[in-house]
């Protein structure tokens, strides 16, 4: 019993740096998200979370390093609903396609829930015109 006791003891020791780490980066997050506009503030917390989702999914897309949900074309908002099928992320040096419907809270800063679909990849001549980088 003792073992374990110092097992999870170490366990929490290890961790609690990496909890610290990102609670802190939640918490900065946070606090710029709330000095958005209501409207800006929407999409930021939707594209945040297709990041994420997109991370936690494993491939093809599993390294987004950028999300722009008006990129192709601008979404709506109807009530605590945002909605748009003109979206890009980058992942791997190119930029993908996305539809979503996003809902959030009422403040703007949690995302109840979303449903995306990934479409084509948007080809290179493109991007320019849409203010899709290189980079």
């Amino acid at each position: 019993m003792k073992r374990i006791l110092v097992s999870i003891a170490l366990l929490a020791v290890a961790v609690s740096p990496v909890l610290a780490r990102q609670t802190n980066r939640q918490s900065k997050t946070e606090a710029g998200l709330a000095k958005l506009a209501p409207s800006d503030r929407f999409q930021q917390v939707c594209d945040i979370e297709l990041m994420e989702r997109l991370r936690r999914a494993g491939q093809p897309y599993n390294k987004p390093d950028s999300v722009i949900a008006y990129a192709l074309g601008d979404p709506a908002i109807s009530g605590d609903v945002l909605k748009g099928d003109g979206g890009a992320f980058r992942s791997g040096g190119m930029w993908y396609q996305y539809s979503f419907t996003c809902s959030a809270t009422p403040d703007r800063m949690k995302v109840i829930s979303l449903d995306y679909k990934v479409g084509q990849a948007v080809p290179r001549d493109e991007w320019d015109a849409h203010g899709l980088s290189i980079h």
